[in-house]
């Protein structure tokens, strides 16, 4: 399983329904976040390059995932591949804790598909299948949030101690709220029923009020709303309703840069394929170690001083200079643009995770 500061790997396990690949790609839409905060990488069997045996790779992906994704329709169940043999292989890891399985109910099917998963994290909540929901974002944003809630708990290791106390505070203010009402309305009760008589029994009520109960009710209303405040206003930390990663952002930055060239005569780009780099100013298109197309989640080092910037189209804010010998985690490669007009070399840029620490794969 994952350490702190790992990046965690998704893989989607999805059929071949163009239904349930539209799916996928909104879910990839709503997982963004993690991937830009240097949380995730994602990988499906779209990514696979041609002439691959595609077979392989799928395995490959499947025993280093950290997180599964099992996509679950009609279609999903009627593929005998995806049924018996990546389902079965993926609660197979998921039983040998070396990935946690996630099966995310995309349309409605018989409920005995659980039976095949049992003790493994359900999503959209309640089981309740996304084309259900209306509209659909809201269980995509659900199903989000419990992955990210895995994502964070294979990487933090005081993820449940903060999940307990999370669950805590929301007792105590739950308990806060209600001795403070009682407070309140005991309070209100009292005033109304001394003071509402004619004078000469108010006076007499009133002396026959101890003053002990007086002070009880002021100071304990007042404690208890002064606790309710804090608990509510006040932000500690290990109490913030959510983990978050901004400090992932500040001590791991994540951005782009170039990694360099490659020929594009022979077709498309594969994982592997060796990067082409110009004898005459090797330091022009600054490059990794080593100089290949990494694929998502590898870890490379930094061979030329090159600028890590913000933005996707390399022309914004540069973030940090990264220099030679550091260590990058490989989120995305993607083509930039031809060198030249007639030229056969296209610009390769990735975006990539500094790793200030230690990088783990």
């Amino acid at each position: 399983m994952p350490a702190a500061n790992k990046v965690v790997r998704i893989v989607y396990c999805c059929s071949d329904s163009a239904q349930d690949k539209e799916m996928r790609q909104k879910l990839e839409n709503h997982l963004s976040p993690l991937k830009w905060e240097g949380v995730s990488t994602t990988w499906d069997r779209t990514m696979i390059s041609p002439g691959k045996d595609w077979k392989s790779e799928i395995d490959t992906n499947f025993k280093r995932a950290d997180i599964i994704l099992l996509l679950i329709s009609s279609e999903f169940i009627a593929s005998n591949y995806h049924w018996n043999v990546l389902a079965k292989q993926a609660m197979e890891q998921h039983s040998a804790k070396t990935s946690r399985v996630i099966t995310i109910l995309l349309s409605p099917v018989d409920n005995h598909w659980k039976d095949r998963f049992p003790k493994v994290k359900v999503l959209p909540k309640g089981g309740r299948p996304i084309t259900e929901w209306k509209p659909y974002d809201k269980a995509f944003a659900n199903i989000a949030t419990g992955v990210r809630e895995v994502a964070e708990e294979l990487t933090d290791s005081t993820f449940l101690i903060k999940k307990v106390l999370r669950s805590l505070r929301a007792i105590i203010i739950d308990v806060a709220k209600f001795v403070q009402k009682t407070f309140i309305s005991v309070g209100t009760g009292t005033f109304s029923y001394l003071f509402r008589p004619s004078r000469s029994r108010r006076r007499n009520r009133v002396s026959n009020i101890p003053v002990r109960l007086v002070i009880f009710f002021v100071v304990g209303g007042t404690f208890i709303s002064f606790i309710y405040q804090k608990l509510n206003i006040l932000e500690i930390p290990l109490l913030a309703p959510k983990p978050t990663l901004n400090s992932t952002k500040i001590v791991n930055p994540t951005g782009w840069i170039w990694i360099g060239m490659v020929n594009k005569t022979s077709g498309s780009l594969s994982i592997g394929q060796k990067l082409v780099l110009q004898p005459s100013n090797p330091k022009q298109f600054p490059s990794i170690e080593p100089p290949v197309i990494p694929s998502p989640g590898t870890i490379v080092t930094v061979k030329h001083e090159v600028n890590l910037i913000k933005e996707k189209s390399l022309s914004g804010k540069t973030i940090v200079k990264l220099k030679k010998g550091e260590k990058l985690v490989i989120l995305k490669v993607e083509p930039f643009s031809k060198v030249a007009k007639n030229s056969p070399y296209i610009k390769l840029k990735a975006q990539v995770r500094k790793c200030n620490l230690t990088c783990n794969k």
